[in-house]
């Protein structure tokens, strides 16, 4: 069966004249502008546009039943989420801040809100509170050590700060992303693969009790002991996940190692893993080596300085996290993406000298920036 193809107003044309000379001798004059082959032109444009509906409907419908059939949704954006350590004078009564209070940081447009109340006794000056970005998406995305106004501020406010990023926001999942996850997918229906036991770790996430998101896999890696021992048993593998952003939780894991060696849910119905029977998954944290960058940046007239070397380092921060276990640094691909930033005319960094490469067990994350303008 011959597949679908479009035919051009050209090509209908000429079919048209075709069959008109092939079947009748009383109609001749065929040339451009002639009556007869504009009564033909006429209709060929329309059939032309109807060739073009179908391509872009065949276009549309397919994706959407192939996804359809598998119950393939597109990833909806998640909203950053994190905790923001509350200070404030010592009092003797009991501060409370309230679920819903909303913390605000400079220059970024979203607001926080607080999931739940929470209380500092008395006596104590410190509280950790869960917030959630109030838009979905890596714009509620920050990094570490802002600091944060809160409202209705609470008595005795002193400070409101993150000591750790909030980077675990993202945007709803493009046509290509999903297109790509859904090839990741059908590669590791097959399970018991390696492929398809990495696949099942990046499917474990946590949420809270408000089904709010609260970390995921963003990075999975395997190694066989075997292949490099042959002492070691051939069923044993280990799994070494990432959240992303630092300091894989306990909780993470062992909900990946759940999802590894299948479980049965609240109903008692059986979830099968991902796993071959008899094979020994054993699933870890993986080791964090962070990268100092050092550099000197040169600006473009106009351009403020200090504002493209915070653009720098977010960049080079966001490369190194997208970095997978064990995945090489490219020394190239970070001067290109900071080159990439309107403004900047040059870039020499100086840390890393070289291309960067890890174990399969460790998971690069962002160290130290210090980046300068040339002088």
């Amino acid at each position: 069966m011959a597949g679908f193809q479009i035919k051009n107003f050209t090509s209908i044309v000429a079919s048209m004249i075709n069959h008109m000379k092939g079947t009748q001798n009383k109609v001749t004059d065929f040339r451009v502008g002639s009556v007869v082959r504009t009564l033909v032109e006429a209709p060929a444009i329309e059939i032309e546009e109807l060739y073009q509906q179908m391509f872009n409907g065949l276009t549309q419908a397919i994706p959407v039943a192939t996804y359809r059939s598998f119950n393939f949704d597109a990833l909806e954006a998640v909203a950053a989420t994190g905790l923001i350590q509350v200070v404030v004078t010592s009092s003797e009564d009991d501060v409370i801040i309230q679920a819903g209070s909303s913390f605000k940081v400079d220059g970024v447009p979203v607001t926080y809100v607080s999931i739940g109340d929470t209380t500092i006794d008395a006596g104590d000056t410190t509280a950790n509170i869960l917030v959630a970005a109030s838009t979905a998406g890596t714009a509620g995305n920050v990094e570490a050590g802002q600091g944060f106004t809160v409202n209705p501020v609470p008595q005795g406010f002193v400070s409101a700060t993150n000591a750790i990023g909030f980077l675990n926001g993202r945007d709803e999942e493009t046509a290509d992303q999903r297109k790509q996850r859904f090839n990741d997918y059908i590669a590791t229906l097959q399970r018991g693969t390696v492929e398809s036991i990495k696949y099942g770790l990046k499917t474990a996430s946590l949420s809270n009790a408000d089904g709010i998101q609260t970390e995921r896999v963003a990075a999975a890696s395997i190694v066989e002991p075997y292949v490099d021992d042959i002492t070691e048993p051939t069923g044993l593998v280990n799994a070494y996940i990432h959240n992303g952003v630092g300091g894989t939780s306990a909780e993470l894991v062992t909900k990946a190692q759940k999802i590894v060696d299948g479980y049965r849910d609240v109903n008692g119905n059986p979830v099968p893993g991902w796993k071959a029977a008899g094979v020994v998954v054993n699933v870890a944290a993986a080791t964090e080596v962070e990268i100092d960058v050092t550099g000197i940046l040169t600006g473009r007239p106009g351009y403020s300085i200090s504002n493209l070397i915070a653009l720098s380092e977010s960049v080079l921060s966001t490369y190194i996290r997208s970095l997978d276990n064990g995945e090489t640094f490219l020394r190239a691909r970070a001067i290109a993406l900071v080159m990439a930033i309107p403004g900047v005319s040059n870039f020499v960094p100086s840390l890393p000298a070289t291309d960067l490469t890890s174990d399969v067990p460790e998971k690069y994350v962002p160290g130290a920036f210090d980046i300068s303008e040339a002088a």
